[in-house]
């Protein structure tokens, strides 16, 4: 059975109440749409996804950084290295690292189905 972004967030307690949530994925949408956007992070996925949410960047960076840690918190560190077949135990990744493990991993998904 495929995994979806949803399925995998949510296995790792990250569920849609948190703001994170919704910024996350419009964030791995934009970043496996176009990886280059990678490059410039603030200004090409935070400011979108900022003004499609009507908000500001600082709230769509700190709100990815609170998914960030709620994952690492339930089992994040081991998905993770899943995902990348890297070790996440002694760090966790930056918000950008998780925009692009998550836009790597789901892009023939999304892909799929249309982004």
């Amino acid at each position: 059975m495929k995994q979806t972004i949803d399925s995998v967030l949510q296995s790792v307690g990250v569920f849609r109440h948190y703001c994170g949530y919704r910024y996350l994925i419009l964030a791995v949408k934009l970043a496996a749409r176009e990886p280059q956007r990678l490059q410039n992070v603030r200004k090409e996925i935070y400011l979108p996804v900022a003004q499609m949410c009507h908000t500001d960047i600082m709230n769509v960076e700190k709100n990815i950084r609170t998914v960030r840690d709620v994952m690492m918190r339930n089992g994040g560190a081991r998905l993770l290295s899943e995902m990348t077949e890297d070790v996440w135990t002694n760090n966790a990744p930056y918000p950008k690292e998780i925009i692009e493990i998550f836009a790597e991993y789901f892009a023939d998904g999304l892909k799929e189905n249309g982004l």
